[in-house]
């Protein structure tokens, strides 16, 4: 798994949020659920992600956009399925 890849995704979900048609609460839970994962995965090549409910975070965004915003779900579920290849 190439932590460069899911950087590059977590910034392409962050351009898509940003151009989102949602409300603030939203908007806020994904901005926040992107600072984590990144926080988390860090800048080397080694890491290591110790937050366990991430990925349950990521799955229930996931779940809440599929049907509105349905490029915004797949993006997450991209992001859900690099999480599980690396054991979160």
């Amino acid at each position: 798994m190439d932590p460069k890849h899911l950087h590059e995704q977590l910034q392409r979900l962050q351009r898509e949020v940003d151009s989102l048609a949602v409300d603030d609460a939203n908007r806020a839970k994904l901005h926040a659920l992107i600072d984590d994962i990144d926080r988390e995965l860090g800048s080397g090549a080694q890491f290591v992600l110790e937050d366990t409910s991430l990925q349950d975070r990521v799955d229930e965004m996931m779940s809440h956009f599929e049907a509105e915003h349905p490029t915004t779900a797949g993006i997450l579920k991209d992001i859900m399925v690099k999480l599980a290849s690396i054991g979160v």
